[in-house]
């Protein structure tokens, strides 16, 4: 007979889900929960979704895998397009970006990663780039951005020039992509861009700028990017446009930020402006001799010899030029491509742009952190800070322990106090305070705000989630920063509309020693959609009762 307590039944038969799905496992449950399994429609539910979504993870693993085989593949070739050919500094920029991303890693030497191991120059270029820790799409552009030449752009420098102070205020509208292109690609342009920057932000701290809460810590280097040196994007297809206000309004007022931007835009500058070094390597290959697996471990391939002039000869670094995982049949003949003109470094970078922006980068293999996780440590959540990173500018406290909800919206603060049933609201500007008592419904409304659950997961708990649903690890996003490693998940479903099938996506930006989420990113699309549009992005603080009542008093007395 089923017990009583059927929820505490489920928890226990929870343990046992995946033994129930094979018939030999099966038999190693403790009679009681096999029972229960059984006769319970809920867990028979959960069992349906858990099935559903392996036999997904494994058709999808399948077809990630391969495309990002052939993706790499083609990088290769364009690596080994330059066997047999003196190798400058000119010929590996446009793969620098692309070097440096975890995504279209490289395992075996070749011509390019040859280069970049012999020239102490590029090899800085490419450990500067991943320390920036950019996106893969980020690094998409910036290959593009480091291949193009200022003759290529059909905008001229007057015009672009003009375009500085809405580039300056991230007004992208009121200019449009080639005069964005022109200003990243063009040296000229890129120093009046930077010194009218550098102007702007020598003002600011002169003056008495008033930042309040925002997290400055939490802005990296890839939160910045586009602001920066705006390559890749069109304003009049932007649809980040709408919700840049919240960020970009505090970049314009922010010394510190913008001395970030700066120092982002003088990294990218540095490496596209640099003069060749005087290494110059050649790599030759037998043509006999094919070219080892691509899974292969990191050594110089049978036949190849190495040359370099104009530099000390020195043994192959002990670090590939970068790492990555080929199915084990995947070969590369060398040989073919010897007879096949050389390609431009333009076209190259171009070639590399396609295939990164082609690649789908989300892996559903064994993940480090659980959504169930995840949603335990925020139930033991009892005061968080939350500051809305796009659209309107807006801050939020809650407190479990003090019974009390904060929220800063432009310049005016409300605080609601459940506990007493008052609401007191302060204007920055006036200093001028109001307050009123809640009534009964208000209170509800108060409340409903207060459930840091909600505010942070889509569903009250992980059983609520819809049985489409799928867990899974951005890959290559792992994150270091001054407040520890953060790893990046997304938490993907689907919903039903009036007029249209939904697909909703939380992008979790997870501690992993806490489970708890540091940044969490919303997105959403159309079911026959390509692309997923974000919706909002907040940061997340979590802080002890003595904190939030430190801000109050801080405001308000």
């Amino acid at each position: 007979m089923i017990s009583h307590n059927p929820h505490s039944n489920c928890l226990n038969a929870r343990l046992y889900y995946c033994d129930f799905l094979s018939e030999r496992t099966r038999e190693g449950i403790p009679e009681s929960a096999l029972h229960h399994i059984k006769q319970c429609r809920d867990c028979q539910a959960e069992i349906e979704r858990l099935e559903a979504l392996l036999v997904h993870a494994e058709e999808r693993v399948g077809s990630e895998q391969s495309r990002r085989d052939a993706a790499i593949s083609t990088l290769l070739k364009l690596h080994f397009a330059r066997a047999g050919e003196p190798v400058t500094c000119a010929t590996v920029k446009p793969f620098l970006a692309s070097l440096a991303d975890p995504v279209l890693p490289v395992r075996v030497p070749t011509p390019i990663t040859m280069h970049v191991d012999k020239c102490g120059q590029c090899s800085d270029d490419v450990q500067a780039l991943r320390d920036l820790q950019l996106t893969h799409k980020q690094l998409c552009h910036l290959g593009q951005l480091l291949a193009d030449e200022p003759a290529a752009s059909e905008v001229s420098c007057s015009s672009a020039r003009a375009a500085i102070p809405a580039v300056m205020s991230i007004a992208f509208r009121e200019t449009d992509a080639e005069t964005l292109k022109h200003l990243c690609i063009c040296p000229s342009c890129r120093k009046h861009l930077y010194r009218r920057r550098e102007a702007v932000r020598q003002k600011l701290l002169r003056g008495e700028t008033t930042q309040g809460k925002f997290p400055c810590e939490a802005v990296s280097a890839a939160d910045i990017y586009d602001y920066t040196l705006p390559y890749g994007i069109d304003p009049a297809n932007d649809q980040y446009a709408e919700f840049r206000p919240g960020l970009t309004s505090h970049l314009r007022a922010c010394p510190n930020c913008l001395a970030g931007v700066q120092e982002l835009h003088r990294t990218i500058s540095a490496i596209a402006e640099r003069a060749e070094s005087n290494v110059v390597t050649v790599y030759h290959l037998d043509e006999s001799v094919e070219a080892p697996l691509l899974n292969g471990p990191a050594e110089t391939g049978a036949g190849s010899v190495a040359e370099v002039t104009g530099h000390e000869q020195q043994e192959p670094a002990g670090r590939p030029g970068a790492g990555v995982d080929f199915a084990a049949d995947l070969k590369l003949k060398v040989s073919p491509l010897k007879a096949k003109p050389v390609l431009k470094a333009g076209l190259a970078a171009a070639a590399v742009v396609l295939i990164g922006l082609g690649l789908l980068l989300y892996s559903p293999s064994a993940t480090a952190v659980t959504i169930d996780q995840i949603y335990s440590a925020v139930e033991r959540v009892r005061n968080i800070h939350i500051t809305t990173l796009t659209g309107e500018m807006q801050e939020q406290w809650v407190s479990q322990g003090l019974n009390v909800y904060l929220i800063k919206t432009g310049p005016r603060w409300t605080l609601s106090d459940i506990s007493i049933g008052v609401t007191k609201s302060k204007d920055s500007h006036t200093g001028i305070i109001d307050e009123k008592q809640l009534a009964q419904d208000e209170i509800a409304g108060v409340k409903s705000k207060m459930s840091i659950i909600l505010t942070l997961m889509p569903f009250h708990d992980a059983r609520g989630l819809p049985p489409d649903t799928q867990w899974t690890r951005v890959t290559g996003d792992t994150l270091q920063s001054a407040r520890g490693r953060t790893e990046v998940y997304d938490l993907t479903w689907t919903e039903s509309t009036y007029s249209a099938m939904i697909e909703n996506r939380r992008r979790f930006f997870v501690d992993p020693e806490t489970k708890l989420p540091r940044k969490i990113e919303f997105y959403q699309k159309q079911i026959d959609d390509r692309d997923h549009s974000l919706r909002s992005a907040i940061h997340v603080e979590y802080m002890s009762d003595a904190e939030v009542e430190a801000v109050i008093k801080a405001i308000f007395l």
